[in-house]
């Protein structure tokens, strides 16, 4: 295709001065980024909660976490699960 555009061409022509706005759609602004239908982490269904708690508790929840490998959050949700 002798006629065909690359981006080398559409670059000499706009060095050379030649008007190139033919070759782009400026009907709609370019919006780059934002919130997109499905983008980011799915939701886990939980919600986030700052608790206090000793040093050796969470010394404790952290070495049960390790040994079943799992999160620390895992292990206090089994924890709390066992009372219902």
């Amino acid at each position: 295709m002798p006629n065909s555009t690359s981006r080398a061409n559409l670059e000499e022509k706009f060095d050379a001065g030649q008007d190139v706005s033919d070759y782009f759609d400026f009907s709609r602004a370019v919006v780059w980024g934002g919130k997109r239908k499905g983008a980011g982490r799915k939701p886990l269904g939980k919600v986030r909660k700052q608790v206090l708690l000793s040093a050796a508790i969470i010394a404790k929840v952290d070495a049960i976490a390790k040994k079943r490998k799992q999160s620390f959050s895992a292990v206090l949700e089994d924890a709390c699960g066992s009372f219902t």
